[in-house]
């Protein structure tokens, strides 16, 4: 089946002709943790006519080679990166799409902004990205692929003037997103004299695992093993014991199907589940791998434009991803239910005026601070009722206090939903962080278990030193015992979704349970 294209709100669309557009940059190698110094006169002083946020679903940090990936995935974002300011620990919000986008949009945690569950929306009381920039005069865009970024349905993007949503039934896609790069550029060509932000989504690298066979060639080796990469074939394998025997006991459509009658996918005693070793998991990474390398280029698209167009002086252009993904460094695939930093660490870069050049910062900062940041690199006056923080404090400065002292939260995680259909089987996720202390709370029925990680020492979260650092344990424990107490107070309540079944099957599709 092909794309289905649905534009609103005085946006125009043009379909092109799927074509690779390849830009060839010298190979690049990782690049260096800690701070440079860079040169003020690289810095410009005027405010961009346009501001570009890329969210990059699925993204997780260090597969990047500017992250110190061992392979040639990101040569386009390496080179962009060094020409801008690389944060080197970025977190999310949580693990999945919906709530981490309403993070990034609103400048709020989860728990303030309301969106917790795919059966919450964004409250109308609550402020957008896009709402603030319209007020201040701002034209504003968005180009998006997944139901979650709907704004009939969620709300995230309810306030960009001109909206663009496309979608692809079968989620199988294997080329880049060009139709979203495509508008992107007929927006930005279109500009008048009123300043643009603009929100570009791509969903290319989420599982399923598919890219064109030129990017496979180059980075997928020789496997014989059962992974596909599909995201059912990895659902599949996450699904907990105890789901498996309930579907077998007992079969409940609403909780062992997750699919439609044409394309059944049943939690059943017909249903194969693979035991993926190390050669499995690896060949899965590769083809994750695959589809970066494709997205970079697509990426490297937009940005051949900007430059072709003289418009890279005055964009900023600002890359960054809602989640990570897992390969098993936890036991688990994919992303949605845990809060380890294989899920919630992303990359964040910026590029243009304001910012300066060949800048890698190593503060940790939270998608919660892009909102801010955005709206002070235009000129214009943040909100002060908001979680989020202006990065760009941080522009020559190794450290401040509002960084160093802030607590950062993983929440709203997938558990919360799959408990609730199944409650005592799915395990509850939570965490917080601060400075290089990161204390995780599991809670599975009445039981409750907590791991602290040094993420200096220990950045893939191996090694548990609750017992070496009881009163770090102590405050981030109590920290999260009195923000989840709070938490019904703490903000607006998200409003209520209803989904219909083409919906809930297209959710389900992609390894989501709601």
């Amino acid at each position: 089946m092909g794309l289905q294209v649905k534009a609103l709100a005085g946006s125009t669309f043009r379909l092109f002709p799927g074509s690779l557009f390849l830009v060839l940059l010298a190979s690049l190698g990782p690049g260096g943790g800690g701070c440079s110094s860079p040169d003020p006169g690289d810095i410009l002083d005027a405010p961009p006519r346009t501001i570009v946020l890329i969210s990059v679903d699925t993204l997780r940090a260090d597969h990047l080679g500017l992250y110190g990936h061992p392979r040639f995935t990101s040569p386009i974002l390496d080179a962009f990166g060094a020409e801008g300011v690389v944060f080197e620990d970025v977190s999310a919000t949580t693990a999945w799409t919906l709530p981490s986008h309403a993070s990034m949009l609103t400048g709020l945690f989860p728990l303030r902004h309301g969106v917790m569950t795919a059966k919450t929306g964004l409250s109308d009381e609550v402020r957008t990205l896009a709402g603030w920039f319209s007020r201040e005069g701002w034209d504003t865009a968005a180009v998006v692929n997944v139901l979650w970024l709907k704004r009939e349905r969620y709300g995230l993007t309810r306030e960009f003037a001109k909206y663009l949503s496309v979608e692809d039934p079968d989620y199988g896609r294997r080329g880049p997103s060009t139709w979203a790069t495509d508008q992107a550029m007929e927006w930005i060509g279109e500009q008048g004299e009123r300043p643009l932000f603009l929100f570009i989504h791509y969903y290319d690298v989420h599982a399923d695992y598919a890219s064109l066979p030129e990017y496979e060639r180059l980075l997928v080796g020789p496997y014989e093993g059962p992974a596909d990469g599909t995201a059912w074939q990895i659902e599949r394998a996450n699904f907990a014991d105890a789901h498996v025997e309930y579907c077998l006991r007992k079969f409940d459509p609403e909780q062992c199907e997750f699919g439609s009658a044409e394309k059944a996918r049943r939690i059943d005693s017909e249903m194969e589940r693979i035991d993926f070793d190390a050669s499995d998991v690896r060949h899965l990474e590769e083809l994750y791998d695959a589809g970066i390398r494709q997205l970079d280029n697509e990426i490297g698209r937009l940005l051949a434009f900007l430059d072709a167009r003289n418009r890279a002086k005055d964009s900023l252009v600002v890359i960054t991803s809602d989640h990570g993904e897992e390969f098993m460094e936890h036991g688990h695939l994919a992303h949605f239910l845990t809060t380890y930093q294989q899920s919630l660490r992303v990359p964040l870069l910026m590029r243009g005026p304001g910012v300066p050049a060949g800048l890698r910062l190593d503060t940790p900062v939270s998608l919660v601070d892009l909102l801010p940041t955005l709206l002070g690199l235009a000129g214009l006056p943040p909100p002060t009722d908001i979680d989020g923080l202006d990065v760009s404090a941080l522009w020559g400065e190794s450290e401040t206090g509002a960084f160093s002292g802030r607590y950062l939260y993983g929440e709203a995680s997938g558990g919360v939903q799959q408990a609730t259909g199944l409650p005592g089987i799915y395990p509850i996720f939570r965490s917080v962080r601060k400075g290089r202390f990161k204390l995780i709370q599991q809670s599975l029925g009445g039981a409750v278990e907590y791991a602290l990680f040094d993420l200096e020492q220990d950045p893939a979260e191996q090694s548990d030193v609750a017992s070496l650092h009881a009163e770090v344990v102590a405050e981030l424990r109590g920290e999260l015992v009195r923000r989840h107490a709070a938490g019904a107070d703490a903000g607006p309540k998200g409003s209520e979704v209803e989904l219909d079944e083409s919906e809930v099957e297209q959710l389900r599709a992609l390894g989501y349970a709601p």
